[in-house]
């Protein structure tokens, strides 16, 4: 392999890379986080496309760089249309279809799903159920995971089945990441000189040495030491 070839292959990757991390924010979160058949299947296709402009002559580098961005163009255009049409969405993403309802197991829409029972006790032993008399619903989603409504009896008890009272969770408020401080979360009682005081009275005099300091949601500050032995 000469200086040439290592150039080129340099080039062409980078190219490759670079395009990705790009489209990959341009067509958004639902590739990645909800992997419906269709979208399983074009992530296939557009990992197959960027891997021959890599492996492609020079000459043609043109050409699959253009499948690449033709495929993403057409993809981002049918994400597009599905998120205005009810209809088509149904068509390309399908819908959920429901496999148990009222404890009874409903063979006919596994049958269209080619879905079968093995499958179904081993979603739903995942989900914590051993038994399908215990589901009021279980649904297969269009990501083909099993959402899972378990009868009342069988729901564990809240607070409010208790008529118990407390405060709502908050987000966690990060002070501290990799030693670094957060400025712009320091705000009302969390100033910067109370936040050190805090961690002085931990025996911690520098920054440096937290990974990690946040105000958690229950409203207390926790820190995360670099140091796993340190007290």
């Amino acid at each position: 392999m000469n200086w040439s070839e290592i150039l080129r292959d340099t080039w062409q990757t980078a190219l490759v890379f670079v395009s990705l991390l790009a489209f990959t924010r341009f067509l958004g979160n639902t590739q990645i986080g909800q992997l419906t058949f269709y979208e399983y299947i074009s992530g296939i296709t557009i990992g197959s496309i960027a891997g021959n402009v890599v492996a492609s002559d020079p000459d043609k580098v043109a050409s699959h760089f253009y499948d690449l961005i033709l495929f993403i163009i057409l993809t981002y255009f049918v994400s597009y249309i599905t998120i205005r049409s009810r209809a088509l969405r149904k068509i390309i993403d399908g819908s959920p279809t429901v496999v148990i309802e009222n404890g009874q197991i409903l063979a006919e829409n596994m049958r269209k799903l080619r879905y079968d029972l093995d499958e179904l006790n081993g979603q739903l032993r995942q989900q914590g159920v051993l038994d399908p008399g215990e589901v009021q619903y279980a649904i297969i989603e269009t990501s083909g995971n099993l959402s899972v409504i378990k009868k009342s009896d069988y729901q564990p008890l809240t607070k409010s089945d208790l008529k118990l009272k407390s405060a709502d969770p908050s987000f966690p408020l990060e002070l501290i990441m990799d030693g670094e401080l957060i400025e712009q979360n320091l705000q009302g009682q969390y100033s910067e000189s109370w936040l050190k005081n805090q961690l002085f009275l931990q025996g911690i005099t520098d920054l440096s040495e937290v990974i990690y300091a946040a105000i958690d949601s229950k409203g207390q500050l926790f820190v995360n030491h670099k140091n796993s032995d340190h007290n």
